[in-house]
């Protein structure tokens, strides 16, 4: 009864991480969009380009792919090369599963650190003099959102290994969805 609270917990954290995650890459979308056509106007009507749009929409995209590979993980929807798993029994097939997000777990959290360090050192952008570190902060929230999500997909897995026939506990798909 408290393993299942604990995987439906971690399914509602996981669908409120996706919205976060959704959220900010859906707004550093819509404001690079608008920057670019900003740009465009100003470079090709006013013939006054506007000179750190192109920083922003850089820094832009850093966030929002950081932020997609966190929302894709939520899915467990990564690219992966199964072609050798896929010729497993299930049993096999979910230990592995299981074997491959601890070991994400463990890279994803012990990159969360040095992630912080890294960013002390970084000194400020060219055009727009704001400090780096603002910019790759995503690092390490991604990596702390990969792991939290990757918990969720170990929890999953346990759940499945010990109860191999239908749960009542939806699963990350019918949940998120």
């Amino acid at each position: 009864m408290y393993f299942k609270k604990v995987l439906n917990i971690s399914l509602i954290i996981t669908k409120k991480l996706q919205k976060i995650e959704l959220f900010i890459g859906v707004t550093c979308l819509a404001i690079m969009l608008s920057t670019i056509i900003l740009n465009i106007l100003f470079r090709y009507v006013l013939y006054k380009p506007i000179s750190w749009s192109d920083e922003l929409s850089n820094y832009l995209f850093i966030w929002m792919s950081f932020l997609a590979s966190a929302y894709v993980m939520g899915n467990d929807h990564h690219v992966r090369v199964t072609a050798l798993i896929q010729r497993m029994p299930e049993k096999l097939k979910d230990i592995i599963h299981l074997v491959m997000n601890l070991v994400m777990f463990i890279v994803f959290t012990s990159y969360i650190n040095p992630s912080f360090s890294i960013l002390r050192g970084l000194k400020k952008s060219n055009m727009m003099r704001i400090p780096l570190k603002f910019v790759y902060l995503i690092i390490p929230i991604a990596f702390f959102f990969m792991a939290a999500h990757i918990m969720n997909s170990i929890i999953l897995d346990i759940d499945h290994l010990l109860n191999s026939k239908k749960t009542a506990i939806p699963t990350r798909s019918e949940f998120m969805d």
